[in-house]
């Protein structure tokens, strides 16, 4: 199985020693009927999203990305096993973010030992996870697009306020 990690166009594997997709969360309202004894938590929107990652040692191209405002989106991509040849399909998990690298925790040395150098990916507009080819989630915030097991839930909503 196994997995790699690239920032942008940087293969990661060798420096690599953990990451962490976003949590999918959504955010939700309490509601109670009127008259009624029960409370019940009503999910309406997807939470905004954070992926996290950790290399050995610093990385200068990795962290130069610190800093970019909206606009200067970087995308990450992970992969789980990428494609049957033989058989001529993608296969495995693929994961695509673009987002802001907004945090940089620096490792902490100790005598000659340094720790691992700590990333947070934030304010990510685009959220692409394929598995076997197939889209299992694709949030587009910038063309506000909700894909969900391969149906578009933004399509004819996106039609009528483009008319």
């Amino acid at each position: 199985m196994g997995a790699n990690w690239y920032v942008d166009r940087l293969n990661c594997r060798l420096g690599l020693v953990q990451c962490r997709m976003p949590r999918l969360t959504k955010a939700k309202d309490a509601f109670v009927a009127g008259g009624g004894f029960f409370r019940l938590a009503i999910p309406y929107e997807i939470e905004e999203l954070e992926a996290q990652f950790s290399m050995r040692g610093s990385h200068e191209q990795v962290r130069k990305l610190f800093g970019y405002e909206p606009g200067e989106y970087t995308t990450f991509y992970y992969y789980e096993r990428l494609r049957d040849i033989m058989a001529g399909r993608n296969v495995g998990r693929v994961v695509m973010l673009k987002g802001l690298v907004n945090e940089v925790e620096q490792s902490q040395v100790r005598g000659k030992k340094g720790e691992d150098v700590q990333y947070t990916i934030g304010s990510i507009v685009l959220y692409h996870d394929i598995h076997d080819g197939q889209t299992v989630h694709k949030f587009d915030f910038r063309n506000n697009q909700l894909v969900m097991d391969g149906v578009d839930y933004s399509l004819e909503h996106n039609q009528l306020v483009a008319a």
